[in-house]
């Protein structure tokens, strides 16, 4: 049997993105939003009831593959998802098509709780084979 390569290729700057030293801390962006990307894989992350977090990861959509969460703790719910191209002054000009893109997932806080939130980047509908995978553990508090 013969086995397409392309996977394979596309998997070392996704793993290595999602590998590495300690994770890099959430940040906070100016409107309260926390922010979480490649850099905070396998970190942590507090939040308060009411708190959104956006997780922002590479992936190339136009050839199929998405990040997708799977098992989404039930003390959060993803209010909204979004993508963005990685080089906007390239790819928005008129006639350019594909090319990598941020997705975007937030996710806000609705109740107290602890779980790790696991993601995987795959072209869903082929069932199977993931070239990257994303982890982050979330605790949420009461609103003071």
């Amino acid at each position: 049997m013969v086995r397409s390569m392309f996977p394979a290729a596309l998997a070392g700057p996704f793993l290595a993105a999602c590998m590495g030293p300690a994770a890099d801390p959430v940040t906070e962006l100016p409107d309260g939003l926390l922010y979480a990307g490649a850099e905070q894989a396998d970190g942590e992350v507090a939040m308060q009831v009411g708190q959104t977090l956006r997780i922002e990861l590479e992936s190339i959509p136009t050839a199929g593959y998405v990040w997708e969460i799977e098992d989404l703790p039930d003390f959060v719910e993803l209010a909204d998802e979004a993508t963005r191209p990685t080089d906007p002054g390239f790819q928005n000009q008129p006639g350019v098509t594909g090319g990598n893109h941020f997705m975007a997932f937030d996710l806000t806080a609705t109740a107290p709780g602890t779980a790790t939130l696991h993601m995987v980047n795959h072209r869903p509908w082929e069932g199977g084979e993931e070239i990257g995978t994303w982890r982050i553990d979330i605790t949420v508090t009461p609103a003071p």
